[in-house]
């Protein structure tokens, strides 16, 4: 029976290795451009804003660095977001193409209390000037998983 549940996890695992580093499931490009643009957690209203740019700095790359996404779920009232919610995963939707990363926590002392912030780097080499949708994966404590959507977010260019 342990060999029997060992050879499932591997198996499992595989299907979320990309180049050796492990990456969020596939999810079908449909699914992800249906989900809303504001999720109920808790009897709370959640929205995502994001901010993506490619750096161009003289430091750079001649092509540009990769893609980074800074994403905000923020409640549309002001009390604190409750510790159990989280976002742990990211899907970035570009014509048809999808991107998808862990998340990185990037809280801050001068975030507000019904905002938290995530960022993931070492995106592709799309844009900037171009639209994208991006899509999060929400977790409340374990207990609930989500998927919330900004459409059209554009990306940005640092010079």
């Amino acid at each position: 029976m342990k060999r029997y549940l060992l050879v499932l996890a591997v198996v499992g695992l595989a299907g979320c290795i990309d180049e050796g580093i492990p990456v969020p499931p596939d999810i079908p490009i449909e699914r992800l451009l249906t989900a809303p643009d504001t999720i109920s957690v808790r009897g709370r209203s959640l929205a995502l804003s994001t901010v993506i740019w490619r750096d161009f700095m003289p430091v750079s790359p001649p092509d540009g660095q990769p893609l980074v996404a800074l994403v905000y779920v923020s409640a549309a009232d002001t009390a604190p977001l409750p510790p159990s919610l989280s976002a742990d995963a990211l899907w970035i939707v570009h014509e048809n193409q999808v991107w998808k990363s862990w998340l990185t926590n990037e809280e801050s002392p001068d975030h507000p209390p019904n905002r938290i912030a995530y960022v993931a780097r070492n995106g592709p080499r799309w844009g900037p000037g171009g639209s994208v949708d991006v899509i999060v994966r929400i977790l409340d404590g374990g207990r609930a998983m989500q998927l919330l959507r900004a459409s059209n977010q554009r990306i940005q260019r640092t010079d």
